[in-house]
């Protein structure tokens, strides 16, 4: 199983750690009771033992129903586990002085069994905290980022629109003296683009910041104008292999993931000839949408901080389409191009209806 597998597994390994520690406890004083004239003091270590090792097989569980993902309660799993481990060398290294001065030491398999218990639930609980921590301030390192985006789109791209509105409307106000009657063609365009830079941005809000209301989106047109708009405004090649249709579960955002993607592949690109191209196949249950440039590349080693900066200013466009994908159910991905240089994969679900 590979490292993501065992981590997208951590509350059952919990779980598990937990169950071995109840079975161990069981059976070590089971054996107690076999050899010791008195009932009631291995009953009481019994239930001294017991409550902890349910504790933490039911937090295992637990873990598995909050909202922290994989990598999140992997953080949980590993101070559990080093909570644990900690504990049970402190006490094992206590034993080991006692016999080197040659001192007795008694029962030392509950004291074992207590400390891993007890480390185990100190690991948790301090992980688990750790954990939430971190949620936290991505969540407003994510929210900061998309407030900054929105206002970037609002002030740079909305009144680019809107300026050349008002001028192609004083044109049309004064058409009968003017030597440019304007176009009410390129009226109406730029207030569609502007209509949709608002939507866009309401939906970029609404998915960072609370629960998204989800429908199917088809991302061809999207991609294909997109890829339109970058290819005649910049200095680059832009292509795309599209299908007929690729519809996904989400909302107006995903242009802004589609839009992030392919100009950063643009902006980030400094050979004498960029290229980019944009991808996407539709599957039966996801929607793959690929972008790749023939830049210098991501090294492996920034990667995970360009998808998730925690309380970095890594990531910037990346960690918001990272985290928009994640609010749609889908993964991105980044890894090296056919060129060499950077590609990015994002898998979407695909939706079961088309859109209305």
């Amino acid at each position: 199983m590979s490292s993501s597998g065992v981590r997208s597994h951590s509350p059952t390994l919990i779980t598990g750690v937990g169950t071995l520690l109840f079975v161990a406890a069981i059976v070590h004083h089971i054996t107690e009771l076999l050899v010791v004239d008195s009932v009631l003091a291995p009953i009481a270590a019994l239930m001294l033992d017991v409550p902890a090792a349910v504790g933490l097989m039911y937090a295992g569980h637990w873990l598995s129903t909050t909202d922290l993902d994989h990598q999140e309660r992997w953080t949980v799993c590993v101070w559990c586990f080093a909570s644990l481990v900690l504990f049970v060398a402190v006490i094992a290294a206590t034993f080991g002085i006692r016999l080197a001065e040659g001192r007795p030491v008694s029962e030392p398999g509950f004291s074992l069994l207590i400390a891993a218990e007890a480390g185990g639930v100190a690991g948790f609980v301090g992980g688990y905290y750790n954990a939430r921590a971190r949620a936290s301030a991505r969540r407003a390192t994510t929210a900061r980022n998309a407030l900054g985006f929105v206002n970037e789109l609002i002030r740079h791209d909305l009144r680019n629109d809107l300026n050349v509105i008002h001028g192609h409307a004083d044109l049309l106000a004064q058409r009968e003296t003017g030597p440019d009657p304007g176009d009410p063609t390129v009226v109406r365009e730029k207030s569609m683009e502007a209509l949709t830079r608002i939507e866009t941005s309401r939906a970029i809000a609404d998915t960072l910041l609370s629960d998204p209301d989800l429908d199917a989106v088809d991302v061809v047109p999207i991609v294909h104008e997109i890829t339109e708009q970058f290819d005649e405004a910049f200095r680059a090649t832009v292509t795309s292999d599209l299908p007929e249709r690729a519809v996904v579960t989400a909302n107006a955002g995903v242009r802004s993931v589609i839009d992030n993607l392919v100009e950063n592949a643009i902006e980030h690109n400094d050979t004498a000839e960029p290229r980019v191209d944009v991808t996407v196949v539709s599957g039966p249950n996801t929607v793959r949408i690929a972008v790749a440039d023939n830049g210098s590349g991501i090294p492996p080693d920034r990667r995970a901080d360009l998808l998730h900066p925690e309380t970095t200013d890594e990531g910037g466009g990346l960690s918001l389409v990272s985290t928009l994908v994640d609010n749609f159910g889908g993964e991105i991905s980044l890894g090296e191009s056919a060129w060499g240089g950077a590609a990015v994969e994002v898998t979407l679900p695909a939706a079961d209806s088309d859109p209305e």
